[in-house]
């Protein structure tokens, strides 16, 4: 075993409590929404915002396989780097439901009161991303063809230039549609993934 790879498995642990506490976050508040049914009014929007954010931090475990070779992983700064961005993940999964349940439940004025705070979230995330994105294929960059990088920085600039629009955008419409892009981007990067 590489020390690479030992570092990587140390590293882990703490990257796993974060995503995990992620999944976590949403699935309590959404099982505290269901067993009050009757108090709460749904919307779908609310729903596919928490929806998103779920498959953010399912898509992070994936992109950490991916990283488990790089030597980087060992120092400190981009260990210091890859925390901030999985508390972030935390932080945006935890904006998207609510989380105490008491009494009657608007999903749809949770949505509007939230939507500035939890899309600044995704922004930032999405920014730590692409930074590190580019850090990881800083090596590998001269060996990639030209629309295979074309396509990247596309996506990247995608999924951080569509959540800052969204925390000035008030149209619902324009939310369906920014995140059936955000929904297809994500599964469409994420398609090829397996972890092997």
């Amino acid at each position: 075993m590489t020390p690479e790879i030992r570092a990587f498995e140390f590293a882990l642990g703490l990257f796993s409590v974060l995503i995990g506490l992620s999944i976590a976050d949403v699935a309590t508040s959404l099982h505290r929404l269901i067993r009050k049914h009757d108090l709460v009014r749904w919307d779908p929007l609310a729903l596919l915002a928490a929806l998103f954010a779920l498959l953010m931090a399912i898509g992070m475990w994936f992109d950490l396989w991916g990283i488990r070779n790089a030597t980087s992983v060992r120092h400190f700064f981009l260990y210091l780097a890859l925390v901030a961005s999985f508390f972030v993940l935390f932080l945006l999964a935890a904006a998207s439901l609510p989380d105490e349940v008491s009494g009657p439940v608007d999903l749809r004025s949770y949505y509007e009161r939230n939507r500035r705070y939890f899309w600044s979230l995704v922004c930032i995330f999405q920014i730590i991303y692409a930074a590190l994105g580019v850090h990881f294929l800083a090596p590998v960059v001269k060996f990639l063809p030209r629309s295979e990088l074309l396509i990247t920085a596309l996506q990247w600039g995608l999924l951080i230039l569509i959540p800052a629009a969204l925390t000035i955008v008030r149209a619902r419409p324009i939310h369906y549609l920014a995140l059936a892009v955000l929904f297809a981007i994500n599964l469409w990067h994420y398609s090829g993934y397996a972890i092997n």
